[in-house]
Order: C-alpha cells, then sequence, then structure tokens
C-alpha cells in the first residue's frame, strides 16, 4: 500500500504527464519523461519533494506545480531557465525541513503574511516549546558570472583597493550585489513576523554554487561586507543594518541542479538534484551570524545542517578573500 506522500506524488506525477511540461515547449520536458534519466534524477524526486512539502502545508503542492509550469511555452527562454533554477532551490530547502524529525510538536506556515507585510518569507516554522523560524530561500543568476569566471585571469571577490583596472581587462567583478539585495529583501519580509513575534528567529538561505567564498566574502569580507563596519552598503554614509535577518546559510548546491537538468552526473554523493544531503556530509551548509541579529535556537540550525562558518575556515572556500588569479595547470584544469 502506497504511504499518503507516495499516493500524492503519484497524483503530482499523472498531472503532469498531461499539463504543459509534458505537452508544450518546457525545459523540464525531458526530465519528466519516464523513458529518460533524468525521470530518476529529477521528475521523480521532484514530484516526492512536492508531496513531502504538501503533508505539512496543504496547497503547497498545487501551488508549487502551478508555478513551474509557468515558466516555459518559449522556446530555450534563458528567462524561465532561471526561474526554474531559483524554484529548485526553494523546493529543495522547504522540501528538506518538511521531512525533518523535529523534536516537539511543529506546524509549518506557507508564504504567512504579518504584521502589514506587504512580502512574506517562504515558511515559518512554530516549534513548541522553541519558537517560530522563519525561513527565506534566494538563488542568484549567475550565468553570465560563471562564463565571466571560467574565461578571466582576475578575479575581485570583494571591493577593496584593488582597482580592476590594474589588472587589465580580463577580470571578474564581485558578484555581491545580488547578495546585498537579499539581504534587502529578506529583512523586509522577516520584517512583519518580527513585529507580531519580537521573540521569532529567521534565516535567508542563500543557493550558489561551488564557488561559496563568493557570497562569503560578500558577507563578512573585511574591506566590504555587508555583516561588517566597512560595508559597502550605505545610505546617507551610513552602514545598512538587517536587524530582521539572523543568519545567512550558505548552500551549494546551484550546479547540482544545472547538471542534473542537463543529464550530467551529480557531484558529491547527492542522489539527485534535490538532495540536500546529510548532516555532516559534504559539502557543509555553512552559517554565517548576523552581528546585528539574534541568536537561532539550536534545533532549528540542527534541521538546516548548519554549520558555523568559523569552524569551516581551514578550507580556502570558507575563508573571505578579495582576489584571486586562475591559473591553468597542466592537467588542464584551474587553480
Amino acid at each position: 500500500m502506497l504511504t499518503p506522500i507516495a499516493k500524492r506524488a503519484a497524483e503530482l506525477m499523472d498531472a503532469v504527464q498531461t499539463g504543459p511540461i509534458r505537452n508544450a515547449w518546457h525545459w523540464l520536458d525531458y526530465n519528466f519523461d519516464p523513458k529518460t534519466p533524468g525521470f530518476r534524477t529529477v521528475g521523480v524526486p521532484t514530484v516526492i519533494a512536492l508531496a513531502t512539502g504538501d503533508a505539512v502545508m496543504p496547497g503547497f503542492a498545487a501551488e508549487q506545480l502551478k508555478r513551474l509550469e509557468s515558466f516555459g511555452g518559449v522556446d530555450r527562454n534563458q528567462g524561465h531557465y532561471q526561474q526554474i533554477l531559483a524554484w529548485y532551490a526553494e523546493v529543495l530547502v522547504v522540501a528538506h525541513l518538511a521531512a525533518q524529525e523535529w523534536p516537539a510538536s511543529v506546524r509549518f506556515e506557507m508564504e504567512p503574511v504579518a504584521g502589514g507585510a506587504k512580502a512574506n518569507p517562504e515558511v515559518v516554522i512554530r516549534l513548541d516549546g522553541v519558537g517560530a523560524l522563519g525561513v527565506e530561500v534566494k538563488a542568484a543568476d549567475l550565468s553570465a558570472h560563471v562564463k565571466h569566471r571560467s574565461s578571466n585571469s582576475w578575479q575581485l571577490t570583494a571591493r577593496s583597493g584593488v582597482s580592476p583596472k590594474s589588472l587589465g581587462e580580463s577580470v571578474t567583478l564581485p558578484r555581491d550585489n545580488p547578495v546585498k539585495d537579499f539581504l534587502v529583501s529578506a529583512d523586509k519580509k522577516f520584517a512583519g513576523i518580527r513585529a507580531t513575534d519580537p521573540d521569532s528567529r529567521s534565516v535567508l538561505v542563500i543557493v550558489w554554487d561551488d564557488f561559496v567564498n563568493e557570497p562569503l566574502s560578500a558577507l563578512v569580507s573585511p574591506t566590504s561586507g555587508l555583516f561588517t563596519p566597512n560595508s559597502f552598503h550605505r545610505v546617507d554614509g551610513r552602514v545598512v543594518e538587517f536587524p530582521n535577518v539572523d543568519a545567512v546559510l550558505l548552500v551549494r548546491h546551484q550546479h547540482q541542479v544545472v547538471g542534473g537538468l542537463a543529464g550530467r552526473p551529480l557531484v558529491d554523493d547527492r542522489a539527485h538534484v534535490l538532495d540536500y544531503g546529510r548532516l555532516g556530509g559534504f559539502p557543509p551548509q555553512s552559517l554565517v551570524t548576523n552581528p546585528a541579529g539574534h541568536l537561532v535556537p539550536t534545533e532549528f540550525l540542527s534541521a538546516l545542517h548548519a554549520v558555523p562558518v568559523e569552524e569551516l575556515n581551514a578550507a580556502a572556500e570558507y575563508n573571505p578573500g578579495e582576489i584571486v588569479m586562475w591559473v591553468d595547470t597542466a592537467d588542464g584544469t584551474e587553480d
């Protein structure tokens, strides 16, 4: 006998097969075709993730499937492709949290609106005896940045005294503005929840690719980091703080979705594109605490598999930097 989640997943798959993903132009047609390998690594995990979210937030699956179906209809539209990547980032995190074995009774609220806010985070989780956690998920458009990173000799990961012109024309500039925009947006979304529940906590999850030193530098680089006194984001000369965002979780997963949608093998022992990874596995989900925020309860951090970035600084990718020089090695790779 099918479990309720398996039954709901089967219903969702039937809906996909008769809907616009399979019957009009859509990037995911291949991935939801039962005859292709992508069906096992993308299609099936997708409906299972939606059903898992639906089990704790009725209506989640229908709403998310409707959104996913809307990212199609135009042949190879790059805007739709980026929306799909962002959609998978959101579902990755929400479905993972929905599947957790929580230590007490838990309630999920889908896109709650509170305190007169005009925008809302993905989910608020209320855990008995612990409190409430708002979670917002963002994924930067890295398409042009990846091309620059792979072709330019120099890369600036933070704003500093180094002038791009001094390095010549082949320079990749910091990708820090999206991180700033994500913080501005999340701070506004969490403000309403904080106004009605001052003891609530919040985490902004940023899903990046393997080059996690880039968003990390945007946050904590001593020369310009958004969580430092030298932040590049200022209004009337004063550093802008984000008091409603308690922490940022950096998740290295965009490249997994890109590879999975293209039918390439996944890396780091991921079984499918919505495999969040296991607690203590590689790569870790790195947590950057906001000095202007509050501490997030351990129960929520454990569910997110969050590891404080201070515990990871032995690895180069978890150290904020300012400049990288890419050099071709003998085997054709780059360092």
